[in-house]
């Protein structure tokens, strides 16, 4: 799914979506981040992350309060994605993991 996610990347990938719950599991390396759409009605997904070898998020909020993705970047090398994802506080959530998945909450 990285590559899937790239592609959508360039239409503004999660652009305004909201961040919400943040799950760890550290124990099989996987992290999962809600996010909740800009459209009426509003949708859950969760962007699942497998295989994560490093997972960062600030809570500084140098630019104020605000919890909307505005922009993210994902590369891949070889089999090893990373992920930057800047939110409107100008804190950014950072990945580097091997595997996503983006499918709507149930």
């Amino acid at each position: 799914m990285p590559d899937r996610l790239m592609q959508l990347e360039g239409a503004g990938l999660f652009h305004d979506f909201e961040l919400g719950d943040i799950t760890v599991d550290y124990r099989n390396k996987q992290v999962m981040l809600q996010l909740k759409s800009p459209s009426l009605p509003v949708l859950v997904y969760e962007l699942k992350l497998f295989g994560v070898q490093c997972f960062q998020v600030g809570m500084e909020e140098p630019w104020g309060k605000g919890n909307y993705v505005v922009g993210t970047d994902i590369e891949r090398e070889g089999s090893v994605s990373s992920m930057e994802m800047q939110l409107n506080s100008g804190d950014l959530v950072t990945a580097i993991f091997e595997r996503a998945e983006f499918d709507s909450a149930k």
